[in-house]
């Protein structure tokens, strides 16, 4: 089945589009970031990275936005908070809807609320969702081992790469009725 994969879908992945998913809060989440954008981008991958939103009328989301919204939280300024974080996680949201598949690196010592929610949402929208712990994944959360098929947790953001980029080349077979690939002349 890989030969047939490969020979009549070479470059399977092309014009897909995956969201990222992790840490920005109290862990920067922008070396792993960037690392699988250059690399995805090498496929024709599209990456939708939330600290460079592609919409049109956009939601800033970086540091000093967060520690804007950080300083309006001590001053009490709740109702501000919320308007702005409303927004950005619709947006966010939203780039998990429009994504292929999801890759994550999560720290499980460190909360990550924006994560577990588009987690949560790619798990009910039967995603395909490619997930790296930090410290490999023995370190995986209990309750996670319990959302989706242990096979899509990885040591590393690298071997995420790797399998991402056999599976587009055909080497490795798509496995799981997750996916929902569009021919590619309707991505």
């Amino acid at each position: 089945m890989t030969n047939i994969i490969k020979k009549e879908h070479p470059e399977l992945l092309k014009k897909t589009r995956t969201y990222l998913v992790g840490h920005m809060q109290y862990v920067s989440g922008r070396d792993w970031r960037d690392y699988v954008t250059e690399r995805f981008n090498k496929i024709g991958i599209t990456v939708f990275n939330p600290y460079e939103k592609p919409f049109v009328k956009d939601v800033e989301e970086g540091q000093a936005i967060r520690k804007e919204l950080l300083d309006m939280m001590e001053k009490g300024y709740y109702g501000e908070v919320v308007k702005r974080m409303k927004t950005v996680r619709a947006y966010d949201l939203n780039l998990v809807d429009r994504s292929d598949f999801i890759v994550a690196h999560l720290v499980p010592e460190v909360a990550s609320w924006g994560s577990a929610e588009e987690i949560v949402t790619a798990v009910r929208m039967k995603k395909p969702i490619f997930v790296s712990m930090e410290g490999g994944k023995a370190k995986t959360p209990l309750w996670m081992m319990a959302m989706f098929p242990h096979k899509y947790i990885y040591d590393s953001v690298e071997e995420i790469v790797d399998m991402i980029e056999a599976i587009d080349s055909g080497d490795k077979e798509i496995d799981s009725d997750r996916w929902r690939l569009l021919k590619p002349e309707y991505r």
